[in-house]
């Protein structure tokens, strides 16, 4: 007598999960290729192998799967700064390396980084999970600016220093990923000019 060996199936739970993993996998590596306005559900689905049916159990809408990348994505950019940083003792050379790290991040994955960083939130459930997600690393930052600068200087001051340095952060990220030649503007010059602004603005 022959015996038959069933197929142990998954918990649905687990094949849930899987293929929730493979969309977001699906969806990071398409986007980060042709951008996000260029990626329609159909296509995520196909490059995750499954049905467009089964990608909408998960996400009910192109604009749900975006808003979970973006935090996913975000929590990536900053654990993996955090982690590389976390050898430097010195603040100030410790701000200077996280402008390094997030530039270099940024010119190597430029769709990335304009979903995530340059891209309005779409709606209020969306704002507050970025905000959640960019709380730790931006609380890091500041803290380090607090630090680099004068004993003296007040709150409002170190504030307003740590809104300038992320201001020239980001102008710098955006330029680097959308018109560098425009602006005569290569990854090494960018890092230089913002090391030359940071040392600037922390003296006071």
């Amino acid at each position: 007598m022959i015996k038959i060996h069933q197929q142990r199936k998954k918990p649905a739970f687990k094949a849930g999960a899987e293929l929730r993993g493979r969309l977001l996998e699906a969806a990071r590596r398409l986007f980060g290729e042709a951008g996000y306005q260029n990626v329609s559900m159909r296509k995520i689905a196909e490059e995750a192998g499954c049905s467009l049916m089964a990608s909408y159990r998960h996400f009910p809408d192109k604009n749900a799967l975006i808003r979970q990348l973006c935090i996913d994505l975000y929590e990536q950019f900053t654990l993996q700064l955090r982690h590389q940083l976390d050898q430097i003792s010195d603040p100030k050379e410790r701000l200077k390396e996280a402008m390094r790290r997030f530039i270099a991040l940024a010119v190597a994955n430029p769709h990335h980084y304009r979903l995530t960083f340059a891209t309005p939130a779409l709606d209020e459930q969306a704002e507050q999970l970025r905000i959640k997600a960019a709380s730790a690393a931006l609380a890091s930052f500041r803290r380090d600016i607090k630090i680099a600068l004068p004993p003296d200087t007040s709150d409002a001051d170190a504030e307003e220093r740590f809104q300038q340095i992320i201001a020239c952060l980001h102008g710098m990220a955006i330029i680097l990923t959308t018109q560098p030649r425009t602006y005569g503007l290569t990854k090494q010059t960018a890092v230089r000019a913002l090391e030359s602004a940071q040392d600037r603005l922390l003296q006071l």
